[in-house]
């Protein structure tokens, strides 16, 4: 790696005489409050306390004299004028609730003189006036909601916005916080516009690459966050024509060379004297057809290419007498072999680079068409503001409201947040102590490269910043915990000055060494009384050789459970503190990991030992559990439930627990299957009433999920997972129109889950007393008294060539052996620094496990790959480690320390672990002492209108049971199919060569479907209907097979919806098309209070001002109190007037005649269609009567429209198959009185009318 200002190499040596700006210790009493500076605090050494101090002495105004300089800021400051950035919106609550509760703390010492706490202590004997100093603590105390700790994003959002003028950002900006979609659609416009067009072979060449455009950009996500990442192409061709002439004109040329001259190649190939088992002589065949194809490179067995001809290959396969070949062909393979690409890899950079530019572009585009910006889009939104244009004037104006700022986490920091903060914050910028920028973090803890983190940024400010502190004191650990800590790190610096190294390789991260706290000892852990090592290194042993990556993680795995049992049961092992003592739980017991392999493996030792534990990752999404997959089953069934196909697959699914007997009983038990579908038609009508979650909550407590889960291995985890993900589709039901948007939304979200979305990672599955099997990424900032790291000795080698240079983030695709090395080196050190993080994590005690590691599958010798792991660095360095040497390390170490200990690994066989039982809380339920009203319920158009009397043939007077309005769906009340429909629904089976929308299926499920296919329509389009394509087919299709219909049918839906969206509604031509998405609400859901409706009232009122409900029959219900709930299909705004829409799906024959006003108003009085709309329009009068200033029947409201969704024509005369009426303002008014308890005009009109029930 080259030499520069910011790194250096693994290979170079450098003393710590050479390490410059050795930090000064911090005195949080003295610090000054002023100017640039750099505070590098130690893992366990009060950082968050430090922070907090120095707020509190900010508000205070306090600064004594120190070596002759002033400390204090120029003046007190106010919590709103103290900027304090951190990274997780977790932390910025932390750190919130930390300054809130120490200015408390200190409030309370200044009014009652208390001196418990040295700190603040300290700050009284420096402070007079030690009254009004409370008051203003207590000023600052209830300010503290609005003070200025944010996250780096919230904090650039917040000044784009303060700051419109001087930032040039729009008001209307909308923050997105998941551009995945925006990314998959830029991907899909670069593969259509670069990879289209290429000709069969290149286009071949490319899907040997990537197979579709998710594949590219999943190649490109970790580079396309990274701020001024650079592209190094070097020789590499950037244009298509270079790329042919270097790489295809030459493959294309000996492919036809090998199919001119096939047989004189062959002759040479089988005469030469090549071993018949040689590959060579077995792959001609597939050369030959190779040589007949268009294809540009050979496939020749798996990642065998051209290689198979070129000369290293063919010399192997010779016999002893043998000759190599002498056609020219073999000489042009050889040439082809020396790029220093293959054809594929060639292919691949170019477009990478290509692609890389073409999508950031491609996005940033939409997102300013959109008025939309990402969470990086904020950084560079103010970082582009304060160096450009009036970036001087925003730059003083930030500095003006925030003379100080803290930036926690500063090790985390990338090149456009420390540009941000050193344009408002220039060095030197404060001769009048009125500013100062404290950068606060321990590069030794920068663990999130993969996040955007850049710890080269971090150490180009530490060479910029002249006053650097440090923190040295460790009030975490044990003292004999810190000692040995010290030590692992120490070795580096401690050898001769020819071999001495930086411990975490660069020499920009010293390593100082902290001292334990004068508590650190009060508590210890003890195994039957006596003192334990505080580090425990396991070797295992293997007589001199190396032993393979797969045996050391079995070993450790076992030895880890092996001691975490004997240490809960049979060690005796106490933590003793202040002479009380308790004994060591499985909660105080951590085991790290770096990946979730590790984790389950461990996981799984532990279970068979019969131990508890939980998994907590930082790195894993709810989403990608096997539960999400099994929910998203189980929404799709409950959307359709009589589909056979998507039932059965959500009931054999894991979560559901179903044997194959009951399975297989559902094929023959006709009646078990028609529960089944009733089932899950009733958890739609609790999804569509209540919601998603209650719908999943129902679920499980019915089929007894959570008994069952928890009765299995890992059933905490399982039903956490289910419950968080049903949290999940809660909150974003909020956002969405439809279940179906729901589901869609899941399947998108399974499909490419989000690891760093902090809703999405996975919830801690109990609280309760658990082993903690932690990604060492997860543990940092936390700390547990015994800590295992059984996996040190194995690494993951970098796979992309992204490695910094002396400017930039450089991704190298010139092909350069040395682009892998130098990321490789930053790989080892971030490592390192994860190694660092893990040892910290102990309070008391620690094991680590070792073993001569030699990857792969060959024959082991006495070499390891140990010097490039973390702890093979530090132990050796960069050269080798065999066997002995690493032995006799490992062995050094212990010998320096008392603490450490250094013992084989042993199969210690114990007994199954009895876990102490947790005795459950005596719970008393609450006695219920309210009153019930017996005769209170919900019920619905279609509970009062399955009642009605038969205009036609008059049916006997009985009591009907209460009404369930918990059948009232959405878009359910639909056809009901008469005698003779379902006749000639037999006839029709026979006749199926006729395909039109009078011969689609007739009944409630695809009545069911029809509704739906108009209400997801919408979710298509932000404006009008009209604004789709014409063609709608493909929507169409989509929804057939999602609902279980046969795809023939497409056309004629497709052709359906092309008529009722242009058929004019009224004569001034408006057409459903027409209406604007923010003119109208889909599926509204309305609540009439009822007071106390009876059906003879009711009837009365009907009877008198409807004049087609005159000609229906009685309605007969039970005396009706409570609410009366339904949903509207469509309601619409049109020229100042509202209108209630409808669809019907019956069939009132097979031709378009059959379709008129007059037998539309059959139909509307044979199913009380009249009732509904009377009722629709009773809830649209009331919406509007609360909504509208000055409301006014006649003037605002439009009237009903019933659209027959079969004998619908746009440019049919006479509107065939649109049902219009307006009920009048008397009958509306009489139902609203009605409906409140008003019945003295329904009887007077019973009366005159002679209705009577």
């Amino acid at each position: 790696m080259t030499t520069d200002t910011t790194q250096q190499p693994a290979a170079e040596n450098h003393s710590m005489a050479e390490v410059a700006n050795q930090p000064l210790q911090l005195d949080a009493r003295t610090f000054p409050l002023h100017g640039n500076r750099l505070i590098e605090a130690s893992a366990g050494t009060g950082k968050t306390y430090t922070i907090a101090n120095l707020f509190l002495r900010l508000v205070l105004g306090h600064g004594p004299e120190h070596n002759h300089k002033i400390s204090a800021h120029c003046q007190p400051l106010t919590v709103d004028q103290i900027l304090v950035v951190t990274f997780t919106e977790a932390a910025t609550e932390e750190l919130r609730d930390r300054i809130r509760a120490r200015l408390h703390q200190a409030r309370e010492a200044f009014e009652k003189g208390l001196k418990d706490d040295d700190f603040i202590a300290t700050l009284m004997d420096d402070l007079d006036r030690h009254s009004e100093r409370a008051r203003l603590l207590l000023a600052a105390e209830r300010q503290m909601d609005e003070a200025a700790v944010f996250t780096i994003h919230g904090f650039c959002q917040r000044m784009l916005k303060q700051h419109a003028f001087e930032s040039g950002t729009l008001f209307t900006n909308e923050l997105i916080t998941d551009e995945s979609h925006l990314l998959e659609q830029s991907a899909a416009d670069f593969w259509r516009t670069e990879l289209y067009p290429l000709d069969k072979p290149l286009a071949r060449l490319a899907r040997s690459v990537w197979k579709t455009p998710g594949d590219l950009l999943n190649d490109l996500r970790g580079l396309l966050g990274k701020p001024g990442l650079q592209v190094k192409t070097g020789a590499m061709p950037d244009t298509l024509e270079g790329f042919n002439q270097k790489f295809v004109e030459p493959a294309v040329a000996i492919r036809n060379l090998w199919r001119d001259d096939r047989n004189t190649i062959e002759d040479q190939l089988l005469s030469c004297g090549l071993s018949k088992r040689s590959k060579p002589f077995t792959r001609i065949a597939k050369m030959a057809a190779f040589a007949d194809s268009d294809a540009l490179f050979p496939v020749l067995g798996k990642n065998e290419s051209w290689e198979i001809y070129g000369r290293e290959i063919l010399e192997k396969a010779l016999s002893k007498k043998g000759q190599l070949p002498g056609h020219r062909v073999f000489g042009l393979i050889e040439n082809l072999l020396d790029q220093p690409f293959s054809i594929q890899d060639a292919f691949k950079s170019m477009m990478l680079a290509r692609a890389l530019s073409s999508i950031q572009q491609r996005s940033l585009s939409i997102k300013n068409q959109k008025h939309q910006m990402s969470f990086n889009d904020l950084l560079t939104r103010l970082h582009q503001a304060l160096h450009q244009g009036y970036g001087e004037q925003l730059a003083n104006r930030l500095r003006i409201q925030f003379p100080v700022a803290m930036i926690d986490e500063f090790q985390d920091t990338d090149p456009l947040q420390y540009a941000i903060f050193s344009r408002i914050y220039p060095a030197h910028s404060s001769p009048d102590r009125d500013a100062g920028l404290f950068m606060i973090g321990d590069p030794k803890q920068a663990i999130y490269a993969f996040r955007g983190a850049d710890i080269f940024t971090y150490m180009q400010a530490r060479k910029q910043v002249s006053a650097h502190y440090s923190l040295d004191t460790n009030w975490r650990s044990s003292s004999s915990m810190v000692h040995s800590v010290n030590r692992i790190f120490e070795q580096c610096l401690q050898t001769s000055a020819d071999t001495s190294r930086p411990p975490f390789i660069y020499k920009d991260i010293p390593f100082l060494s902290v001292k334990p706290s004068p508590k650190a000892d009060r508590q210890r852990l003890l195994e039957a009384n006596a003192e334990v090592p505080a580090l425990t290194i396991w070797w295992q042993d293997n007589d001199g050789t190396a032993v393979g990556k797969t045996d050391y993680e079995q070993t450790m795995t076992l030895a880890t459970a092996d001691e975490v049992n004997r240490l809960l049961s049979l060690a005796q092992a106490t933590i003793h503190s202040d002479q009380r003592q308790k004994s060591l739980k499985a909660g105080d017991i951590a085991i790290l990991v770096r990946t979730g392999r590790q984790g389950l493996m461990i996981r799984e030792a532990l279970a068979k030992q019969g131990i508890p534990s939980v998994y907590l990752s930082s790195s894993d999404s709810v989403f990608a559990s096997n539960e999400a997959v099994d929910v998203l089953r189980i929404l799709t069934a409950c959307l359709n439930p009589g589909h056979d196909r998507i039932l059965r697959s959500a009931l054999a699914t894991p979560l559901l627990d179903l044997t194959a007997e009951a399975l297989d009983a559902l094929n023959e038990n006709e009646l078990a299957w028609e529960e089944a579908v009733e089932e899950f038609s009733n958890y739609h009508q609790i999804w569509m009433k209540q919601g998603v979650l209650p719908m999943l909550r129902v679920m499980v407590q019915k089929r007894k999920l959570a008994e069952k889960l928890l009765a299995k291995g890992h059933g905490e985890r399982r039903l956490t997972d289910l419950l968080h993900v049903g949290e999940l589709l809660a909150a974003a039901s909020l956002e969405l129109e439809s279940p179906h948007a729901l589901q869609r939304w899941l399947s998108e979200h399974l499909s490419k889950p989000d690891t760093n979305a902090d809703e999405q990672q996975l919830h801690l599955e109990s609280e309760r007393n658990r082993v903690q099997i932690v990604t060492i990424h997860k543990s940092k900032g936390l700390e547990y008294p015994v800590v295992f790291l059984p996996y040190i000795c194995s690494f993951r080698e970098a796979e992309e060539p992204v490695y910094h240079d002396s400017q930039h983030t450089t991704l190298d695709l010139s092909g350069d052996d040395q682009a892998l090395i130098k990321a490789d080196e930053e790989r080892l050190a971030e490592d390192i620094r994860l190694l660092y993080v893990a040892l910290t994590r102990s309070v008391h005690r620690c094991y680590m496990g070792m073993a001569p590691v030699k990857s792969g599958s060959g024959r082991k010798g006495d070499l390891t790959d140990l010097h490039r792991t973390a702890i093979g660095w530090l132990l050796n360095g960069p050269e080798v480690l065999d066997y002995a040497t690493l032995e006799q390390k490992l062995n050094h170490l212990a010998e320096s320390h008392p603490a450490i200990d250094f013992q084989p690994v042993e199969d210690l066989q114990l007994p199954l672990y009895q876990s102490e039982s947790e005795e459950a809380p005596h719970l008393v339920a609450a006695e219920f002492r309210g009153c019930i009203q017996k005769d209170w319920w919900v019920t619905s158009y279609s509970a009062l209108s399955r009642t009605s009397h038969s205009h036609k043939k008059e049916q006997s007077h009985h009591k009907v049971q209460e009404p369930d309005a918990s059948l009232e769906t959405a878009g359910l009340d639909i056809e009901v199919i008469n005698e003779a429909e379902a006749a000639f629904t037999d006839e029709q089976k026979a006749e199926t060569e006729t395909l039109d929308i009078f011969t689609f299926p007739k009944g409630a499920r695809p009545g069911t479907f029809l509704h739906a296919l108009f209400e997801n329509l919408e979710d298509l389009t932000a404006d009008t209907l009209n604004d789709l394509p014409r063609d709608l087919s493909s929507y169409v299709l989509e929804q057939l097979q999602m609902e279980g219909f046969d795809e023939k049918w497409c056309s004629t839906l497709d052709n359906m919806l092309d008529h009722c969206l242009r058929a004019p509604l009224n004569d001034s031509g408006l057409t459903l098309g027409d209406l604007p998405k923010r003119s109208k609400k889909v599926e509204m859901e309305f609540y009439l209070p009822v007071s106390r409706l009876r059906a003879r009232e009711l009837n009365a009122i009907l009877h008198s001002e409807d004049r087609l409900s005159a000609e229906a029959g009685l309605l007969d219900f039970v005396t009706v109190k409570g609410m009366l709930k339904g949903f509207i299909d469509l309601t619409f705004e049109h020229d100042g007037r509202w209108y209630v829409l409808d669809y019907k799906s019956n069939w009132l024959g097979d031709q378009l005649a059959d379709y008129t006003r007059e037998n539309m108003q059959k139909v509307m009085i044979e199913h009380r269609y009249d009732l509904q709309y009377q009722l629709y329009s009773l809830a649209l009068h009331r919406q509007l009567s609360s909504r509208l200033p000055d409301y006014d029947f006649e003037q605002h409201f439009g009237g009903v429209y019933y659209l027959f969704l079969r004998g619908i024509r746009k440019d049919e005369p006479g509107q065939p198959g649109i049902f219009h009426c307006r009920p009048s303002k008397t009958l509306i008014e009489k139902l609203d009185r009605l409906f409140y308890g008003d019945s003295a005009l329904s009887e007077e009109g019973a009366t005159k009318t002679g209705v009577s029930s």
